[in-house]
């Protein structure tokens, strides 16, 4: 009886090891790696929606492409990547032949560097304040358009674009001096400013000569901005290494005491191919 009791305890203990033993051993690691894997595949499935989403926005960014481009053209007709001088110019005698005036003179200086506006000036000191021992100089601000010189005039900074530098913006003046009537040289100066190419009239002076014609003078700003990928190829340019030159003979004529004429070479460097 006793012996029974004991084979059927070491049965139940035995049954109890293999039990915890298959748990640990063979549940655990299966159960372990399921929930790794469920969450490596909720994370694919995040990404994969991420992705979709993405592509989708994307899709409809696409379908704005032709329009964008559009607009982008038109820009690039009122501020070019570059001076394009010889196209304003033809626009310039085009605009004159359609207004009815003579271009007499036109001049086109120059370019200068963009800054970014510079703030207003404090509010003046009260009455009985002290003045200050020694005044700041004010720097001169580089031209922007009209509106941003109405608002220093109302007492703000005017926005500006981190984008916007003087390495890729430019100003280049223009000066056009015309002969006609009043008429006719209103015509000039409103096709000036509502023409293709932007064009900020700075100054203006009238004159009428003892025939009766009327002599304006136009001044102001064209503006250049230069496309970034035109950039990033010229400093591309900048930094690739020049040839290095080599050194090869060249002969010289040198007189010899006889009076005959003896060819001496002499280093010259000219450039490697």
């Amino acid at each position: 009886m006793q012996t029974h009791r004991i084979i059927s305890g070491m049965t139940v203990f035995l049954m109890v090891v293999l039990v915890a033993a298959g748990w640990f051993l063979v549940a655990q690691p299966q159960l372990a790696a399921a929930d790794t894997a469920n969450k490596t595949l909720a994370g694919v499935q995040s990404q994969t929606a991420a992705t979709r989403a993405t592509i989708t926005r994307l899709m409809g960014e696409q379908k704005k492409l032709p329009s964008l481009t559009k607009d982008l053209a038109a820009l690039r007709l009122s501020i070019p990547a570059g001076a394009e001088s010889s196209a304003y110019i033809n626009g310039l005698d085009a605009l004159a032949a359609a207004s009815g005036v003579t271009i007499t003179e036109l001049k086109l200086d120059d370019p200068v560097a963009y800054s970014s506006p510079v703030p207003a000036a404090p509010a003046p000191a009260a009455a009985g304040a002290k003045p200050s021992p020694t005044p700041t100089p004010t720097p001169t601000p580089t031209p922007t358009p009209k509106a941003a010189h109405a608002a220093a005039a109302a007492g703000w900074t005017p926005p500006s674009d981190a984008r916007i530098t003087g390495s890729n913006f430019i100003a280049i003046p223009v000066s056009v001096s015309t002969s006609g009537d009043w008429p006719t040289t209103l015509a000039f100066i409103k096709g000036l400013q509502s023409g293709q190419r932007l064009f900020l009239v700075t100054g203006l002076s009238t004159e009428q000569d003892t025939s009766g014609a009327l002599k304006a003078t136009v001044k102001g700003y064209i503006y250049v901005l230069l496309d970034p990928a035109s950039a990033k190829v010229d400093a591309a340019a900048a930094t690739t290494p020049a040839p290095t030159p080599t050194v090869t003979p060249t002969p010289t004529v040198t007189p010899n005491p006889s009076g005959s004429a003896t060819p001496t070479p002499t280093p010259s460097p000219t450039p490697a191919k």
